[in-house]
């Protein structure tokens, strides 16, 4: 399924946003344990640092909120990008 979901996410072309559409709240990240943000983001938007840190890689998000649902504490500011993402699949 995986394996899949990644063949996929291979053909998207994106048209990425110089400024991005995604912030954190590091004050509450870096207290954040779960990190629910980087187990449900398909598109792995959301890497945590070993201090615990979260960074953003916004021109991979895939503009679909899960993200923002999976955050119990309100960290994440999610705008939608200018350019957003034009999809081409074959």
């Amino acid at each position: 399924m995986m394996v899949e979901l990644l063949k996929r996410l291979g053909l998207n072309k994106y048209n990425v946003d110089p400024k991005p559409h995604i912030e954190v709240d590091e004050n509450i990240c870096i207290k954040c344990k779960e990190k629910f943000c980087i187990r449900v983001c398909p598109a792995g938007t959301y890497e945590a640092l070993p201090d615990g840190r979260i960074v953003v890689h916004y021109e991979r998000c895939l503009e679909c909120g899960a993200a923002l649902v999976a955050c119990p504490y309100g960290s994440i500011k999610f705008r939608f990008p200018e350019n957003g993402i034009s999809y081409r699949y074959g």
